[in-house]
């Protein structure tokens, strides 16, 4: 089987197999960043190498730092699923994101909404 690149920066790279995501770093770690209903469409990884996202079925962020590979999901609960075909970093913890029509959305969060998993966002 073939990974497929999503994104990479000078420590990490992000990649998926199929509908499984996940982040390699210059270290050899590596995590699972989620499995995806159809293969995850996009990703970026933070210019500071803080965090990354990843998505397609909603969307998956996921902290670089210590601890590595901790991730909170938005837009995958049931009734709430968004189809997000691109993304773009707009500030040290917001990004954009485009839905299936084409639009754009703002999201932004803070530091610590990367420390841990938490559903239904």
């Amino acid at each position: 089987m073939t990974n497929r690149e999503l994104a990479r920066s000078a420590q990490f790279i992000v990649q998926h197999e199929y509908e499984e995501a996940s982040v390699t770093a210059a270290d050899g770690r590596q995590t699972s960043l989620g499995e995806f209903y159809g293969d995850p469409a996009v990703a970026l990884i933070d210019i500071n190498e803080q965090w990354c996202a990843v998505a397609g079925e909603g969307l998956m962020l996921c902290r670089l730092e210590q601890p590595f590979g901790q991730c909170v999901e938005y837009y995958r609960q049931p009734g709430d699923v968004r189809w997000i075909t691109a993304l773009r970093q707009t500030g040290p913890f917001a990004l954009e994101w485009q839905d299936e029509d084409g639009d754009w959305h703002s999201l932004v969060f803070e530091a610590a909404d990367v420390s841990g998993y938490a559903p239904g966002r």
